[in-house]
C-alpha cells in the first residue's frame, strides 16, 4: 500500500520559478531529511535508515508543467492523483515537488508528495512554515545554510548499524523489563491494589491498541483496489470554531460529527444503513517522544463509532467521549516498542488489519495568517493523503481563517465520489448550521451547500466494478 501525503497549495498567480527554486533548495538544507534516501540491509529485520544522498539533485525531485486550457480544477485533480500514484524512486529522497501553471483566472498551483514516513500531517506544515513567506516580496538576502554532508554507504555498513540498533533495543527492552518488574515488586508490596489494577489495567489498553479487526462495518464500502481519487472543499473556520463553543466540545469533535453525519447520508442515500463504521484516527505523539524530529510521529487510535439514526448533539458526544478515551489509553505510552515491534508482523497481516477500516479521519491545524510562494500568495492549502487501506480519507487543515478538506477514496469502495462529496458537505453544514464552500474554487462544478434535511433513500446505481 502506498503512502503518500500529498499537499495542494492554490496559488493566486504563477510564483516567480527561479525565486521558488531557491526556497526549495534553502528547505532541503534546513531541513536535511529532504536530501536523505532509504537505505536497506541484509535482511529484513530492521527499518530502512536514512543518510543524505550524495548524488542528491534538486531538479530531480523539481519540476514545472502546464495544464491544457479548460482543464481547471478536474484536471489539477487529476495530476494530483497521477503524482500520487506513482511510486517513489526508492534510490532517492522520498519527496517531489511540481509547479503546475495554466490555471483559470491565471493561478497556479504547488504540489508537494511526501512519503509518510518521512512526514506527518504537523510536519508538513512545520515544512510550510520554511518554504513559504509571510510577506510578497523577498526578505534581506542570506547566504544558504551549507549542504549537509553525504557519502556512499553500504549493504554492510547498514547491517552492521541495524545489528547495533537491534542490540541496543533488545538492551533497552531488558533494562525497561528490569525496571518494570522492581517497580511492579515494590508497588505490590506498598500498593497491592492499586499496582495489579494498574497491571491489568495496561494489559487491556494493550488488547484493545493491538486487537484485530474482522474486517470493515459498512455494508457499501465494501471493495478495495489499487488506486484512490481526489476531491476537496473547504469552509469557514469560524463556523466549525462557533458551533464548537455554541455546543461546548472542540473543533475536532465539530469535524468529527460533521464526517459522521455524511457518511450516514451517504449510506443513505443508496438505501443502506450503517450503524456502526470503523473509524481510523491519527494521534501525535510528539508531547510524549519530545525529540524535535521533522519526521512521522503518530500512531493510529481504531475505534467503532455508531452512525445511523444520530442527533447532532448524540453524535458530537460520541465523537467527543471516543476520542476522549483513545488519547487516554496507557499503551499510547508504549507506541514506540509497539512500532519497533511492528517489524516481525507479516505484511499480509499488517495490510488486513488497514483495510478492515472504512474511513481515516485527521485534523492538522496550520497557520492562522497569509503566506506566500515566491511572490504568489496562498489561497488554498488542501490535504490530499492516500486511503492506506480505509474506504476513504478525509483530512482538514486550516489556514487563514479556513478549514481546507481533502477527500481520498478508494476507486473500488466509492464509484460516486460526487455523491459522497456532496453528503459529506451536507454534514459538515449540518453541523455548523452555515454554508459550506464550493467542490470546486475556479467555480466550476457544485455551488455552496446549505444545512439542509437528511436526502431521500434511493437504490444505489451499479458500478462496473460490482
Amino acid at each position: 500500500m502506498r503512502s503518500p501525503v500529498l499537499a495542494l497549495a492554490l496559488l493566486d498567480s504563477a510564483p516567480d520559478f527561479d525565486r521558488l527554486r531557491e526556497r526549495v533548495e534553502r528547505l532541503t538544507r534546513v531541513m536535511p531529511i529532504l536530501r536523505q534516501r532509504p537505505l536497506h540491509g541484509l535482511t529484513g529485520l530492521s527499518g530502512p535508515r536514512l543518510a543524505v544522498d550524495p548524488f542528491f539533485d534538486l531538479d530531480v525531485h523539481l519540476r514545472r508543467f502546464r495544464l491544457p486550457s479548460g482543464a481547471g480544477w478536474a484536471g489539477l485533480l487529476a495530476e494530483a492523483r497521477r503524482m500520487s500514484l506513482t511510486d517513489f524512486d526508492r534510490d532517492r529522497a522520498l519527496w517531489e515537488a511540481a509547479l503546475v501553471e495554466g490555471l483559470p483566472g491565471k493561478r497556479a498551483a504547488f504540489l508537494l508528495k511526501l512519503h509518510h514516513s518521512i512526514a506527518d500531517g504537523q510536519a508538513t506544515v512545520l515544512l510550510a512554515a520554511n518554504l513559504f513567506e509571510l510577506t510578497e516580496e523577498p526578505g534581506p538576502a542570506e547566504p544558504l545554510p551549507p549542504l549537509p554532508a553525504g557519502a556512499e554507504v553500504g549493504f554492510g555498513e547498514v547491517s552492521v548499524a541495524n545489528a547495533a540498533d537491534n542490540a541496543r533495543r533488545g538492551l533497552e527492552v531488558l533494562v525497561l523489563g528490569a525496571r518494570t518488574a522492581a517497580e511492579l515488586t515494590l508497588g505490590t508490596l506498598q500498593h497491592p491494589e492499586d499496582t495489579v489494577r494498574g497491571l491489568l489495567g495496561m494489559a487491556a489498553s494493550l488488547g484493545r491498541f493491538a486487537s484485530m479487526p474482522d474486517g470493515p462495518k459498512s455494508p457499501l464500502l465494501t471493495g478495495r483496489g489499487t488506486t484512490y481519487s481526489f476531491a476537496a472543499f473547504d469552509l469557514p473556520f469560524g463556523d466549525l470554531r462557533t458551533a464548537a463553543k455554541v455546543h461546548g466540545r472542540t473543533i475536532n469533535d465539530v469535524f468529527l460529527a460533521g464526517v459522521a453525519e455524511g457518511l450516514d447520508r451517504y449510506h443513505q442515500r443508496h438505501g443502506h444503513k450503517a450503524r456502526q463504521l470503523r473509524f481510523n484516527l491519527p494521534i501525535s505523539l510528539r508531547s510524549i517522544l519530545k525529540d524535535g524530529s521533522t519526521a512521522n510521529a503518530v500512531t493510529v487510535a481504531r475505534f467503532t463509532l455508531p452512525v445511523a439514526g444520530r442527533t447532532i448533539a448524540e453524535r458530537l458526544e460520541l465523537a467527543h467521549d471516543t476520542v476522549a478515551r483513545c488519547k487516554a489509553e496507557p499503551a499510547l505510552t508504549l507506541a514506540g516498542p509497539l512500532a519497533d515491534a511492528s517489524w516481525l508482523v507479516p505484511v499480509p497481516m499488517i495490510a488486513m488489519v488497514a483495510q478492515a477500516s472504512d474511513v481515516t479521519v485527521s485534523n492538522v491545524p496550520g497557520p492562522p495568517v497569509p503566506f506566500y510562494l515566491a511572490g504568489s500568495r496562498l489561497v488554498g492549502a488542501y490535504p490530499l493523503v492516500a486511503t492506506i487501506g480505509a474506504a476513504v480519507n478525509i483530512t482538514m487543515i486550516t489556514y487563514d481563517r479556513t478549514a481546507f478538506v481533502g477527500v481520498s477514496a478508494d476507486d473500488r469502495a466509492v464509484g460516486d465520489l460526487d455523491d459522497l462529496v456532496a453528503d459529506l458537505r451536507a454534514g459538515m453544514a449540518a453541523m455548523t448550521g452555515k454554508p459550506v464552500g464550493p467542490a470546486d474554487p475556479f467555480g466550476e462544478a457544485a455551488p455552496a451547500v446549505a444545512a439542509t434535511p437528511k436526502a431521500r433513500a434511493v437504490r444505489r446505481k451499479p458500478r462496473s466494478s460490482d
